[in-house]
């Protein structure tokens, strides 16, 4: 089975959770009070769990070199940046459901067509790449644009590498030529007659590969390098603030130091929701995942969350009982309808702030549900989940409850 085919139904699921939630457009299913939530201490016993757990677990410190070193990503995620930060066009996400934390060549896939990675990198400690393209209708051309951003031990290692890399896709393809970049240690190349071009660029310890690709023009190189300029404007400084783990801890990082992770429904690894391991993010690497709209960082900062957890749900962690109340009402549910999707029921038991929808899709008579969606909100908490069948989503959702009222 490939990835794509493993990792299709979650990917729909994820982007009918984005989709509904975060861009509002669903319809009513449950019933919006006003004022403050009460704090309600929750009976477990009391509550249909079925078989998740509802008492906070420890996931302690990495316990393998893998394992470290996709921590080390998921951490860095957070300064890399999003193509829609250069240029507001690129509006929806193009990496789809194929990995982001890179470790290898692997996960990079056709952006980095050389043989030559592996033993030229042979000393990457992490990466995370994203790509987005403009938006439009379904077969509609697009412009796209991809970073990777790799981190390496030291500043003499990742000025080694890049060049090479850079020398290595010449060798690679001998119709590549040079393309002059008006940024500091970076070198680009192009094919004339294709319209796109990459770019690699040394910055301290980390090298940034920036490929853009416009399906909806003739190639025009000024164009093309004005892309990877803006790029790379915006990722330097975000990178200039991230705080890479120490080599000698590197081994040992913790998975969940704020203690989020451990209070959020793990997924079960036999039927992985995502192709990343479940973790924790402060914003921006958050964001590819949710495969959000371009507001939604902007959304989350301006009510104060702080810390989003993935595990079988999606747990968004706000400064203050207020930030996460106001962010509720904003993803709530009935505030907005859309076609296909209609009201299921709510979990019992979990408060006031909890609503469910359904997607559906219609044949003829027949009406099919393509996934169920639930957000409830508790105390500085917000929580997006889904699920196939209405019963297991509503245990989801009453074992995360319990998990986030835990003491």
């Amino acid at each position: 089975m490939t990835l794509a085919m493993k990792f299709k139904p979650i990917r729909a699921a994820s982007a009918l959770l984005a989709a509904g939630a975060l861009t509002l457009g669903v319809v009513a299913c449950g019933s919006a009070v006003p004022g403050t939530a009460t704090r309600v201490e929750p009976d477990v016993s009391k509550l249909d769990v079925g078989n998740y757990q509802t008492k906070p677990r420890e996931v302690g410190n990495a316990k393998s070199d893998k394992q470290a070193r996709a921590r080390e990503a998921q951490r860095l995620a957070d300064f890399v940046a999003l193509p829609y930060e250069a240029d507001p066009s690129y509006a929806e996400d193009a990496w789809g459901i194929s990995p982001h934390v890179v470790l290898n060549r692997k996960t990079l896939g056709s952006l980095v067509i050389n043989d030559t990675f592996d033993d030229v990198a042979k000393d990457l400690v992490a990466g995370w790449v994203n790509a987005w393209q403009t938006g439009g209708e379904r077969d509609a051309k697009r412009r796209t644009l991809n970073i990777a951003v790799l981190m390496f031990p030291d500043a003499k290692t990742a000025g080694e590498v890049g060049p090479t890399l850079e020398h290595d896709d010449f060798t690679y393809n001998h119709d590549n030529q040079p393309v002059p970049i008006n940024k500091p240690n970076t070198t680009a190349h192009w094919r004339p007659d294709i319209s796109s071009v990459g770019a690699w660029t040394v910055h301290d310890r980390y090298v940034i590969y920036i490929k853009v690709v416009d399906d909806t023009s003739a190639p025009d190189l000024p164009a093309l390098t004005n892309q990877v300029e803006r790029m790379i404007d915006v990722q330097l400084p975000l990178l200039d603030k991230f705080q890479p783990t120490p080599a000698g801890e590197l081994s040992r990082v913790p998975l969940d130091p704020q203690g989020l992770l451990g209070r959020t429904i793990p997924s079960n690894p036999e039927k992985p929701i995502r192709a990343e391991p479940d973790g924790v993010f402060t914003g921006r690497g958050a964001l590819t995942l949710l495969n959000s709209s371009p507001e939604t960082l902007s959304n989350i900062e301006n009510h104060g969350v702080d810390l989003i957890s993935f595990g079988d749900a999606v747990v968004f962690r706000s400064k203050t009982s207020k930030g996460a109340e106001d962010l509720y009402a904003k993803w709530q549910p009935s505030t907005r309808s859309k076609p296909g999707r209609k009201s299921v029921d709510v979990p019992a038991g979990v408060g006031d702030h909890v609503e469910c929808y359904a997607d559906t899709s219609q044949s003829g008579d027949t009406v099919t549900t393509i996934m169920n969606v639930c957000i409830f909100q508790v105390d500085r908490y917000v929580v997006q989940a889904f699920g196939k069948q209405v019963q297991d989503l509503h245990q989801k959702i009453s074992a995360q409850y319990a998990l986030l009222q835990s003491r």
